[in-house]
């Protein structure tokens, strides 16, 4: 590519927040874009940058197996602090 060349960038229209860039990043470097939901919920309760972190620590992880990286990630999640202030959006039950 030139400098100056018009690149076409293909925009996915559900990812709008940083949250769910960051919930569509992580489940696709543990392998998992089917469990987005639930990365996306961590996103919101837990900082940028310690999920970040602590999805490095599982990738280099070598003597774990490629099928286990979201369960390891989802059970080190019990050692972060999570963030305060934030809304919780569960509907109320009828």
């Amino acid at each position: 590519m030139k400098l100056g060349e018009i690149v076409k960038i293909k925009v996915n229209k559900r990812l709008h927040s940083r949250e769910h860039l960051l919930a569509e990043d992580i489940s696709r470097l543990m392998r998992e874009p089917k469990r987005f939901a639930a990365y996306l919920g961590i996103a919101r309760l837990y900082q940028e940058s310690d999920l970040r972190a602590l999805a490095k620590r599982v990738i280099e992880k070598r003597d774990l197996p490629l099928e286990a990286r979201g369960k390891y990630f989802f059970a080190s999640l019990k050692g972060l602090i999570k963030k305060t202030n934030v809304k919780n959006n569960n509907r109320s039950k009828k």
